[in-house]
């Protein structure tokens, strides 16, 4: 099999003849090493290629250079080490009872696809010449509600104010319907979501206003993925367990998560089969100041638990800027020893 071939075939149960392999990889990891980093990449090349466009934050290296930026969204952001993402410190919308009148900047976005259109069929071009599987798009419903109200402010609203960050929220959906249509003409086998909704030890907010408030927004923005016949993949940070009926309703077929604060045998038991888990290794500890033995253990355990019923597991691991290189090599080659 092929890389697009392993992956799809991982992601519907159907024996993949290998786990796939994925690896996210921080700006500032990528100026640490540099060549040998690459060098790593070319003789152990990825299955997917997890492609950001026009608008996507991580599409502009600007938006991870040392220094005070403001984004198209009207929030400025503080970065304070160069290639990590920074964070918004004087958010868009100061009141939120002027929520009414804030628009979305759908006409960059309009101009920007005109602007690099092309580059990103090129690239599409690049990842299917290596058969590759291909994750386009960067949709980040709650988290761009953050970004432009300020976490601890928009906290603070749907605690007190809901209705009001009900009008956020559904600003924020009709702009990625709108960011959809572009990303849905293209030559993409998946569409990559990403909301961080736990702490290490629970969710930042209720299940039941999860459910009430944010599973409806998903739900119409995914069912425009599914009906186009394309994968979804979704990210979240923290302790998320609570919410994993919640992705299998949804029909989200990858989940990354941070598995290890969940407990990996906790979330096999409850899970494993229903849904693809996309990663990932601990990266709080085991990635950063464990040795590459471990980490062949860790894969080893990962596949024991995660992949059942011919399927359910893409190796994924993160290589933030505090994994050495010899980490790297072991993530990029532990999942099919």
């Amino acid at each position: 099999m092929n890389s697009r071939e392993v992956v799809a075939a991982a992601l519907q149960f159907r024996n993949p003849d290998r786990i796939p392999v994925d690896m996210w990889i921080h700006r500032a990891t990528q100026l640490k090493y540099g060549k040998d980093l690459n060098a790593l990449l070319e003789k152990y090349p990825l299955d997917i290629v997890r492609l950001f466009g026009p608008t996507d934050r991580n599409f502009y290296p600007e938006m991870s250079d040392v220094g005070e930026i403001k984004d198209a969204w009207g929030s400025t952001w503080r970065i304070l080490r160069q290639g990590i993402n920074g964070e918004v410190k004087i958010p868009a919308i100061g009141d939120i009872s002027k929520v009414h009148a804030y628009h979305p900047p759908v006409e960059w976005l309009v101009k920007e696809w005109e602007k690099h259109n092309d580059l990103i069929d090129q690239k599409i071009a690049a990842g299917r010449q290596e058969n590759r599987f291909i994750l386009g798009g960067y949709i980040e419903l709650f988290q761009r509600m953050q970004f432009i109200r300020g976490t601890e402010n928009l906290l603070y609203d749907l605690a007190g104010e809901p209705e009001y960050a009900v009008i956020l929220r559904d600003k924020v959906v009709a702009y990625f319907k709108e960011y959809l249509q572009y990303w849905l003409k293209k030559d993409v086998d998946a569409i990559y979501f990403s909301d961080d909704w736990g702490t290490q030890r629970s969710l930042l907010i209720s299940p039941k206003m999860w459910k009430e408030l944010f599973k409806p927004a998903y739900q119409e923005i995914m069912s425009i993925v599914k009906g186009s016949g394309k994968f979804i993949f979704y990210h979240t940070c923290g302790h998320v367990l609570g919410l994993y009926p919640e992705f299998i309703d949804l029909r989200i077929d990858a989940i990354n998560s941070q598995l290890h604060c969940m407990g990996i045998e906790n979330i096999a038991e409850k899970f494993a089969g229903r849904i693809t888990f996309w990663g990932e290794m601990d990266r709080q500890n085991l990635l950063p100041f464990g040795t590459p033995e471990e980490i062949y253990h860790s894969a080893r355990i990962m596949k024991e638990k995660l992949f059942v019923n011919g399927g359910g597991l893409i190796g994924h691991s993160v290589a933030g800027v505090d994994v050495p290189l010899e980490n790297i090599k072991a993530i990029l080659t532990c999942w099919n020893r």
